[in-house]
């Protein structure tokens, strides 16, 4: 761990990129310090409780909230996941909330979606490989000839079921490839979630602790975050969406 909250701060926010075509940057206010570091833009908040970093990011169609937090007191600090909230707003007057997961219930859904899409995608590349490799030819013409009976014509169509091996081969190995691809990559997101999802915490004096809640997301210009806990004061940091 870093010595410096800053420090600390640059690593966690750097641990998670998001590769949005938006993107929010944190509006100057009073109090907070905005910083700029690695191309990452964000707010700082300190005060002699606590030291916070809330920096949101757009994610598979959901806001993905950073958050970095350092107790600055004496005593143990208390902080969950149910502390944050999120807003959004076109005009920065009226803002309506946006829904939040707790960490359980968000691993939870992407939990239940990964099984349910490896399912499918288990059944289909097993229908996939049965028929692969199967196909059918087709033939057309016209026949003319002559007889003792006179001439004759007609149109004929002729159609042949094949197997090509090479071909099931190929088939199978794609079908094998994307099912794979498909489980090391739904793993890879559960296991990140898993080791960095925000959940409840008692800090210590001088502790950091780094994590990242979710919620939904919409088309509004701004949003707010705020973080409401009982032993500190109300932080909240507004944020413009830029396009990249």
């Amino acid at each position: 761990m870093k010595t410096t909250f800053f420090g600390s701060c640059i690593v966690a926010l750097a641990l998670l990129s998001s590769c949005a075509t938006y993107h929010f940057e944190p509006i100057s206010n009073d109090r907070i310090e905005i910083k700029r570091d690695r191309n990452i833009t964000y707010p700082v908040y300190l005060d002699p409780t606590i030291g916070m970093i809330l920096s949101p990011s757009i994610e598979n169609h959901e806001i993905m909230l950073r958050i970095t937090v350092r107790n600055n007191s004496s005593k143990v600090l208390t902080i969950s996941d149910t502390d944050f909230a999120i807003y959004s707003s076109n005009d920065r007057v009226s803002w309506k909330p946006l829904k939040m997961y707790t960490s359980t219930a968000y691993y939870k859904k992407e939990h239940d979606k990964y099984v349910a899409g490896a399912i499918l995608m288990v059944l289909d590349a097993a229908a996939n490989s049965a028929s692969a490799g199967y196909g059918t030819a087709s033939t057309n013409g016209n026949i003319y000839g002559h007889n003792s009976y006179g001439s004759y014509s007609g149109a004929y169509s002729s159609t042949t079921r094949y197997y090509d091996p090479e071909a099931a081969e190929l088939a199978n190995q794609r079908n094998a490839a994307a099912v794979s691809n498909y489980a090391q990559n739904g793993k890879a997101w559960l296991s990140m979630l898993k080791n960095n999802l925000f959940y409840s915490k008692d800090l210590e004096p001088n502790e950091i602790y780094f994590g990242i809640v979710f919620s939904k997301f919409d088309s509004s210009a701004f949003i707010s975050v705020i973080c409401k806990n009982e032993n500190i004061e109300l932080i909240k940091v507004e944020y413009t969406k830029v396009k990249d």
